[in-house]
């Protein structure tokens, strides 16, 4: 059985970006939920979340990782003229826009039988299939059908039983290494913002093979009960 995990990066505007309208809507909003804090520290949590929006933000980067092959593929988009490279199995290829970036996620995926993520079902792949509805791009895989999809989140917290769980805290918690040792969410717009566009594949990179690591354990260990 072919085995893929695949994890995404999202970046979106800064709220000074956004038209006046969905300002205003952000602003209301975000206001009835954290009615203790002024105006400018809605607006910086609102900067801080509005990656998790796929109504507003795009995915910048997409990467694979195969853990029978141990080989995987690092997808970015860049205006900016960028050399693939390949490095420890690794593939790094630049793509021009987020349109294309999804075309090519749905013709790698019908060639596995079994996907894995780390959250997948809440973030992950509503967020590619909100894109894909953008640019009219039919999916080419069920991703949410469970009898295909494995989601670590969900297995690992055993149903929501555990609270609070995200990739770096059970990784920490097993053992493995931080896959946000070099950088963390904060530093994407940063390193976005200076085109550097390397680093911020390698970081991507680090989720899935932190991934890979935890559904190793998982398979050992817990699949089966």
């Amino acid at each position: 059985m072919q085995k893929l995990i695949f994890d995404i990066e999202t970046y979106g505007p800064e709220f000074y970006e956004l038209s006046q309208e969905i300002q205003e809507y952000l602003l209301e909003k975000f206001s009835n939920d954290f009615k203790e804090k002024s105006r400018e520290e809605i607006i910086e949590i609102i900067n801080e979340k509005i990656s998790l929006l796929p109504q507003l933000s795009e995915i910048i980067i997409i990467s694979f990782y195969n853990p029978e092959t141990q080989r995987g593929a690092v997808y970015f988009q860049s205006k900016d003229k960028i050399e693939d490279w390949s490095e420890n199995l690794i593939d790094f290829k630049r793509f021009e826009s987020e349109e294309e970036l999804i075309k090519k996620f749905w013709e790698i995926v019908p060639n596995y039988q079994e996907i894995i993520t780390f959250n997948g079902n809440k973030f992950d792949i509503p967020f590619l299939l909100f894109r894909s509805l953008k640019y009219k791009i039919r999916p080419t895989y069920s991703l949410l059908d469970k009898e295909y999809h494995i989601d670590l989140y969900e297995k690992l917290s055993f149903n929501s039983r555990i609270q609070k769980l995200s990739l770096k805290l059970v990784a920490l918690s097993l053992g493995l290494e931080d896959p946000k040792k070099k950088f963390d969410g904060k530093k994407v717009r940063e390193l976005i913002k200076n085109k550097d566009y390397k680093s911020l594949a390698y970081y991507v990179l680090g989720d899935v093979l932190t991934t890979a690591k935890l559904y190793e354990l998982w398979t050992n260990y817990l699949r089966y009960f």
